[in-house]
């Protein structure tokens, strides 16, 4: 059944026209991904289908009965909790519920009115078929999957951050469970667990689903279909985000076949006419050649693929072989550790991505080892360091600049700073911008920019892609294999993690665990350990904490400031090295029984999760009763008591999971 129906839809902005004669169904069950540059309408094509816009042409019709959820990227705002406002998303559960306990008051009286217990049996019988039982655990679980932990459901929405009222938007419309979810950009402010939890989640979802997104990996596990608007086109292919890769460019390389082969006729073609036009022998088969070509359909001059930056780095020194050494870093907040005692060597050449949910230190980590922030423990750079820092605030861009002023320094002569600007996009009026004035992704490319120019041999990023569309990022990956240098970087971006990482920092449970691969090899890894703990096996083989002491000669030196380079040569003390092999020897002990807890508690969570089942079988069992008319002839029979015991148990036994979860 389709839930979803458009037909040759179009939008103009003035002459520039967006998109036209778009065609498509959605149904039940099905995904549909959009795609293209920042600036091409996706996000005009997703209002549209929402209702918030009208089309130029065509028309869109959603199916009787049907509802539509559209998430935008605009904030909520309220001065309700978090719980409670996602919970109103479900208006109809909401009020039955406190109907609900407004009868349970009147009912308690000694004197019953008369008609009550009817009342409170149609009430619940309603709330029921609703999955009002069920409704607070749901709200709970999306909020939790989505990366809000339980500390935060009791504060106002309006205290929240910006990330955080997204995903309390996207929370709402999760648990409204409409018919055609339209989602712009959901994965925003997730991190790799929430992006993953929700693709989870949308890939059992009964109804239609339009997403925008520029997560490759997220849209390859979703999609069945993608639209890409390009050039006012909007194209439709079947499968996920590889296959319309794979079919765009097969597409491309036939039409420009067809194209060649074409022209070719055309020019043999013109110059028979050319040649025997005037030969009163020939002209009847000239003239009947012209009449081919004006009946022959052109095929299209294949259009060359917009610019994206260019960020080459030229002209970077080479550093020494041992790059950076970590001798039990540690970072603390009054109420929280968020990483002790990590040792590490980073040689040169490496790629080193932070891996972790928000909140668990990858930026403070990143600040540490710049001397940016205070800490304990040693940091240690190598000889010919230069560092560089990308910050995700991009607070190393000046407001009252323009984007002209703020690279003249690093760029050499005027002529030299427009070539530059130029190679990231930035040409004609562009250049003379306020700073202030610009757009996310031309902040983050100006702010690359700078990085380029300071030729740096160790880059330090802070996701760097954020504001990147595809292109775009897909250049960055580029620029990133191309370095000759050292990469230490946090992102959430599994796609770009797993294309330019040789080794992750992994943050769980203020510890750092040091991996050999990328991002995939780690899920491997992780499931295996799943699976053996599980089954007995040994679940820590291929995982490693580094804690031990590092090895080799160590250059001195703390780099206190991004592209400062520090001096000095000596090697690690014997003492520091005894020490640290007994810091190391201990957290050995610690990890193990860690890793033992961690059997433990996959354990117990599968006996939990068995017998939240059970309960929740026998509260649906109970209130079917309490909800039949029939049951009230006696009243006194009824199972009040187990009632409200088995719903204080399933919520104490909520709380266990949520703990367990987090």
């Amino acid at each position: 059944m389709s839930l979803l129906n458009v037909s040759n839809l179009a939008k103009y902005f003035g002459n520039r026209c967006l998109f036209s004669g778009l065609d498509f169904d959605l149904a039940k069950g099905q995904r549909l991904a959009v795609v293209g540059r920042n600036g091409e309408g996706k996000t005009t094509l997703l209002r549209i289908l929402a209702g918030e816009l009208p089309p130029d042409e065509g028309s869109v019709h959603l199916a009787r009965g049907a509802s539509l959820g559209y998430l935008s990227q605009d904030l909520v705002e309220s001065k309700n909790a978090v719980l409670d406002e996602v919970i109103l998303s479900r208006k109809e559960l909401w009020e039955l519920r406190d109907k609900l306990r407004e009868l349970e008051k009147r009912m308690s009286s000694p004197d019953v009115e008369d008609g009550i217990l009817d009342q409170y049996g149609r009430a619940m019988a309603r709330f029921e078929s609703l999955g009002g039982y069920e409704i607070e655990h749901k709200a709970a679980a999306i909020l939790t999957g989505l990366g809000l932990p339980r500390q935060a459901w009791d504060i106002p929405v309006s205290a929240l951050s910006g990330g955080q009222k997204v995903r309390v938007s996207l929370a709402k419309l999760l648990l409204r469970e409409p018919d055609v979810l339209i989602l712009d950009e959901p994965t925003n402010h997730l991190d790799i667990a929430g992006v993953e939890w929700l693709e989870e989640y949308l890939q059992r979802y009964p109804g239609g689903v339009i997403l925008v997104s520029h997560d490759r990996y997220f849209m390859d596990q979703l999609a069945h279909k993608v639209i890409e608007i390009a050039d006012g086109k909007a194209s439709l292919y079947r499968g996920n985000y590889s296959s319309y890769l794979e079919q765009k460019q097969a597409a491309l390389r036939k039409q420009e076949q067809d194209y060649e082969r074409q022209q070719e006729f055309v020019e043999k073609t013109r110059a028979f006419i050319q040649k025997w036009k005037a030969n009163a022998r020939r002209t009847g088969q000239a003239k009947s050649r012209e009449k081919v070509l004006e009946r022959l359909e052109m095929v299209e001059k294949p259009r060359k693929e917009k610019r994206t930056f260019k960020a080459g780095f030229d002209g970077v020194s080479r550093s020494g072989k041992e790059v950076l050494v970590l001798t039990g870093l540690t970072k603390s907040f009054p109420q929280k550790d968020l990483f002790r005692d990590f040792f590490c060597l980073i040689l040169r050449g490496e790629r080193v991505a932070l891996v972790g949910e928000n909140g668990c230190g990858k930026t403070t980590f990143l600040e540490c080892i710049q001397g940016l922030r205070d800490h304990a423990g040693e940091v240690r750079w190598g000889p010919n360091v230069k560092v560089a820092y990308f910050s995700q605030d991009l607070d190393s861009l000046s407001d009252e600049n323009t984007v002209l002023e703020e690279i003249r320094g690093l760029a050499g002569t005027p002529e030299e700073a427009r070539d530059a600007l130029g190679r990231f996009l930035f040409s004609g009026d562009d250049m003379e911008k306020k700073v202030r004035n610009l757009s996310g992704g031309e902040r983050n490319r100006l702010s690359l920019l700078k990085l380029v120019l300071s030729k740096p041999n160790v880059l330090l990023l802070d996701e760097p892609t954020n504001h990147l569309d595809l292109p775009s990022k897909e250049a960055l990956e580029k620029a990133l294999l191309d370095f000759p240098g050292t990469v230490i970087f946090a992102s959430h971006d599994r796609y770009f993690i797993d294309q330019i990482a040789t080794r992750l920092f992994v943050f769980q449970n203020s510890e750092i665990r040091d991996f050999r691969g990328n991002y995939s090899a780690w899920k491997q890894t992780i499931a295996r350990i799943g699976t053996e703990a599980s089954t007995g096996g040994d679940a820590r083989e291929g995982l490693e904490t580094r804690t031990g002491p590092v090895t080799g000669t160590h250059p001195a030196g703390v780099g206190r400031i991004a592209g400062e380079t520090p001096s000095g040569q000596a090697g690690c003390h014997r003492g520091q090295r005894a020490r640290a092999g007994s810091a190391a020897e201990k957290k050995r002990r610690e990890q193990d029984e860690a890793d033992t807890e961690l059997e433990r508690n996959l354990a117990g969570l599968a006996e939990l999760e068995d017998e939240i089942k059970t309960l929740e079988e026998r509260e649906k069992q109970l209130a079917a009763v309490l909800s039949n008319p029939e049951s009230y002839r006696e009243a006194r029979a009824l199972p009040w008591k187990e009632w409200g015991e088995t719903r204080a148990r399933l919520k104490e036994l909520y709380g266990y999971w949520e703990e367990l979860q987090s």
